[in-house]
């Protein structure tokens, strides 16, 4: 960082006294609270309660997991990697919120945000897919019998099921919740010490604006509307924080950073600098195969029992499209954005390779 860096340790020490930045910074906060949800009827029987795996062996699996905060062409920037004939692309799987799976399927006490029931979806599709080869209602519904089978399991140990399904593909999972707090994040780099991850950044004021656009009417937040830009920026610098800390703490060959408009943009020049840092195959057939993100057997929403498991808008069109790239980190005027956080998170995309420096030739970091 240049001499104008201003850490989350600061920002956070030297708040402005301007009440309209009252929400805290460093994570997407949890949603405020309201009366817990009554528990779904439901006519299903109570499955049967398989004990988790023994002597599970931490370094047997090396996942690929593609780090982003929300609204960063994630969903389709991960779905292309995982088209690779020698990877696996999942859904979000959202799976290091929690630590075991009973804990996944329901709301937290106050809970306002998605409910349990979408969260899992992708994994409702992964298994389904994986145990009978199709998504249906009835075999989201088989899914679900499963995943309620293993309510003491620990998440790794689903994560463990389905990477053993795809083997020797190598799995690639993205979930923007992964990276949006420290103990989701460690969880993960503690349940595979051999996992490599993608940092998949965008330009702030794309970013911005799409999770304002998204976001600013769900409710879920209890955040003044004139101050909502300031929150989304906030979660888009400290989330990029956190995983820019992750990839300068790992060897080159366990972290790559890749900016999401070169990858839509230019996918010819950066697939096969991701394959070669993969250690897998760069023909020309396979790059060709990554480049159609709509034949995955995830593209779409879904069966009705378990819509979802990425983007909406993408899996309403699942193909790949260009994208806009700004040419200035020159926010809006009318945005009001605390200045201690505008100056951190300016610092931030320079450093990601936004804005007129460093040199916008290099996007890749290998």
């Amino acid at each position: 960082m240049n001499e104008r860096t201003v850490s989350s340790d600061t920002l956070i020490g030297q708040a402005t006294t301007d009440k309209r930045f009252a929400p805290k910074f460093g994570a997407v906060p949890e949603p405020a609270a309201q009366p817990p949800p009554q528990a779904p009827a439901t006519t299903l029987p109570r499955p049967e309660q398989i004990p988790p795996p023994a002597d599970r062996d931490p370094l047997w699996f090396s996942p690929l997991f593609v780090l982003a905060p929300a609204r960063s062409n994630s969903t389709v920037a991960a779905t292309m990697i995982g088209m690779h004939p020698e990877l696996y692309g999942f859904p979000e799987l959202a799976l290091f919120r929690r630590d075991t799976v009973a804990q996944l399927m329901v709301d937290p006490p106050g809970w306002r945000g998605a409910p349990a029931k979408l969260r899992v979806s992708g994994m409702l599709r992964s298994i389904a897919q994986l145990h009978d080869g199709e998504q249906t209602d009835r075999t989201v519904a088989d899914a679900l019998v499963w995943l309620q089978g293993r309510r003491t399991w620990r998440v790794e140990m689903v994560l463990d099921h389905l990477l053993g399904c795809v083997a020797p593909r190598i799995g690639v999972e993205k979930s923007p919740e992964t990276s949006s707090r420290d103990n989701y994040l460690a969880r993960a780099t503690a349940a595979y010490p051999r996992a490599r991850f993608l940092h998949l950044t965008r330009h702030p004021l794309s970013t911005v604006e799409s999770m304002h656009r998204s976001w600013h009417q769900l409710g879920y937040w209890e955040i003044e509307p004139e101050t909502f830009h300031n929150f989304c920026l906030g979660v888009w610098f400290f989330q990029h924080q956190r995983i820019h800390r992750l990839l300068e703490a790992l060897p080159p060959d366990r972290g790559m950073q890749v900016r999401s408009e070169d990858m839509l943009n230019t996918p010819q020049d950066v697939l096969p600098r991701i394959c070669k840092w993969l250690g897998v195959d760069v023909g020309q057939e396979a790059i060709d195969a990554m480049c159609h993100p709509e034949r995955s057997t995830h593209a779409g929403l879904g069966p009705s029992g378990a819509v979802g498991g990425g983007d909406s808008g993408f899996l309403r069109d699942p193909v790949m499209h260009t994208t806009p790239l700004p040419d200035s980190l020159d926010l809006p005027p009318e945005w009001l954005v605390d200045p201690w956080l505008l100056v951190a998170a300016m610092d931030l995309a320079h450093q990601l390779g936004y804005g007129p420096e460093p040199d916008r030739g290099t996007t890749l970091k290998v």
